[in-house]
């Protein structure tokens, strides 16, 4: 089972002020984590503001898809602000 331990950040490469990983949990249903100025997060800065570590990083945004679903279904489910045991529970209820 994959956990929050299992995300290997980089630098956001649109804002270069924040951080993401996306992983696949099962065949074709993906989760991107990501934090930093902009986004729905809170860093050591603030909230919403540049996180460039994951070690600096309290909360994160997370976003889910299922790319099984038709087409005209596939959205990611975003949420704001979850701490890294939110986004292991994420992680199990979608696997």
């Amino acid at each position: 089972m994959k956990s929050f331990n299992d995300l290997k950040f980089e630098l956001h490469p649109v804002t270069k002020k924040g951080i993401r990983s996306t992983i696949e949990l099962k065949p074709n249903v993906f989760i991107s984590v990501v934090a930093g100025e902009g986004f729905y997060s809170t860093s050591k800065k603030g909230v919403r503001a540049e996180c460039l570590k994951v070690e600096d990083a309290s909360t994160f945004e997370v976003g889910i898809i299922d790319e099984n679903l038709p087409k005209d279904e596939q959205e990611w489910d975003v949420i704001g602000w979850q701490t890294r045991d939110d986004i292991n529970k994420l992680m199990i209820d979608n696997s």
